[in-house]
């Protein structure tokens, strides 16, 4: 009996000393885990988040969340940025003739008709022009009805009210004048030709083809680019680097002369002296954007 007590009662000291000693291990990883905000990834594990294995992590890196982005603050904005332009002025030989007819009649079929007949006999006067078809182009067609606000007495009030009168009908062309010598006596048969009806909105001089000077236009917009780009490096004490980018705009476009309808009027009596047109000279423009690196 007396050895049967002593058993158990070692057996009870050994569960108390193995608690004891769990207890203590499980502080320890407590602390252990408060005290550190990084943990080292073994080698045979996968690093989530970018990070090498066999070093330390951060927690983002271990829960599986991408890293924080880096950036290079302003290295975008490096350089020289210039502007160089690229003008050629030449003669031009291509009129543009926006023209048209506006007709009124108290009904939509009264309008068309009249208007009808007066492109007609434009169309009539280019051709005898000898200006093709396919260098005349519709260029805006509308029908709109036209009102009065007569003011009558209604109860004793006086008030303004609708009244449908008639309707407008405007037909405009541009049509195409190589023939620069000729524009001024075009101009006086068509307004002849489409009597009251006609209307001048504009004439613009341009060049039909400006595909020849784009060589020319590039190279002296570059060399004003590079012009610049020194100037500006010679200021600031740096030396200019090689060429990182460039880019060009308006494309040899050129900048027209333009003449409002004003200029023209209605048509005119067939009496009246020679319309004067000249279509002077404009210029080609191109401009492009460089970067330059700094040294």
């Amino acid at each position: 009996m007396k050895k049967l007590k002593t058993l158990v009662l070692a057996a009870g000291l050994a569960a108390i000393v193995a608690l004891a000693a769990a207890c203590s291990d499980d502080d320890s990883t407590k602390k252990a885990e408060g005290t550190s905000n990084t943990a080292t990834v073994p080698a045979s594990a996968s690093a989530p988040g970018g990070a090498r294995t066999g070093q330390e992590a951060s927690p983002a890196a271990l829960a599986g969340l991408p890293a924080a982005p880096q950036y290079q603050v302003g290295s975008s904005q490096a350089g020289i940025w210039v502007t160089g332009q690229g003008t050629v002025t030449l003669a031009s030989d291509l009129a543009l003739l926006s023209l048209g007819v506006e007709a009124q009649g108290e009904t939509v079929s009264d309008a068309l008709a009249d208007a009808a007949i007066a492109m007609d006999g434009i169309n009539a006067a280019l051709r005898d022009r000898g200006i093709e078809d396919r260098d005349v182009q519709t260029q805006y067609f509308n029908i709109r009805p036209q009102y009065e606000f007569p003011e009558i007495l209604q109860g004793g009030i006086r008030t303004r009210t609708q009244v449908l009168v008639g309707y407008f009908v405007t037909n405009t062309v541009i049509a195409k004048i190589r023939d620069l010598d000729s524009v001024g006596s075009v101009i006086d048969e068509v307004a002849t030709a489409g009597g009251d009806a006609t209307r001048m909105n504009s004439i613009r001089f341009t060049v039909e083809d400006d595909a020849p000077f784009a060589v020319q236009l590039r190279e002296l917009a570059v060399n004003d680019a590079l012009a610049k780009a020194r100037h500006f490096a010679d200021l600031g004490g740096v030396t200019l680097g090689r060429m990182v980018f460039i880019t060009e705009s308006g494309g040899g476009s050129p900048i027209v002369q333009d003449f409002a309808a004003e200029s023209f009027g209605l048509a005119r009596a067939a009496s009246a002296p020679t319309t004067s047109i000249s279509g002077g000279e404009l210029d080609l423009q191109l401009n492009v954007q460089v970067v330059f690196e700094i040294q």
